[in-house]
């Protein structure tokens, strides 16, 4: 029985363009494939790390928005992964892969922490750790003028991300329309 696709479905397809050639051959889709999960799960652990230090700092809406973050991406695998017929919940199971048991562990821990460190914060009114005073001018100063030079750096790095991606795709249709001439 073939369920009728939503327009989130369509949605999916269309991000996704599965169709694509920058996807390679099969051992490239592999890859690219389990390179996308590696930095997937990266993303989870690292964006917990950060609701785990901003709580503890006494910043209780961060860390919210950081745990979302976290969560989002993988309701997104699962449902994706239920839309075309793979239960991933059921195939971690069946598996009993140890793997998969500290990653929840290390997941749920890492909550624990969070929401521990919030409500510290929000029955007494203070951080579990007071931050360090760091007062930066911009412009004076060592850190100021670090400062200054990172979001401009980043900016600019953002830019050329851009107009490299350009370049590079034009460059590439260039050399597919031209024909050969050997």
């Amino acid at each position: 029985m073939r369920r009728r696709r939503t327009a989130l479905d369509r949605m999916a397809e269309r991000i996704m363009d599965l169709d694509s050639p920058a996807y390679g051959d099969e051992r490239e889709r592999a890859v690219f494939m389990e390179s996308s999960s590696f930095g997937l799960t990266t993303g989870l652990y690292v964006g917990l790390l950060g609701a785990v230090v901003a709580s503890m700092f006494g910043l209780v809406l961060l860390p919210v928005a950081l745990l979302i973050v976290t969560v989002i991406p993988a309701f997104a695998t699962l449902w994706y992964a239920r839309q075309r017929g793979v239960d991933l919940q059921e195939l971690a199971e069946n598996a009993g892969a140890r793997s998969t048991m500290i990653g929840l562990v290390a997941y749920s821990a890492a909550m624990v922490v969070a929401f521990a460190a919030m409500t510290y914060t929000v029955f007494t009114g203070e951080p579990v750790l007071h931050a360090p005073s760091l007062e930066v001018t911009p412009g004076e100063g060592l850190l100021g003028g670090m400062a200054q030079g990172a979001v401009v750096g980043g900016m600019l790095g953002g830019l050329a991300a851009i107009v490299g991606g350009i370049h590079s795709y034009r460059q590439v249709n260039r050399r597919r329309q031209t024909p050969d001439r050997h």
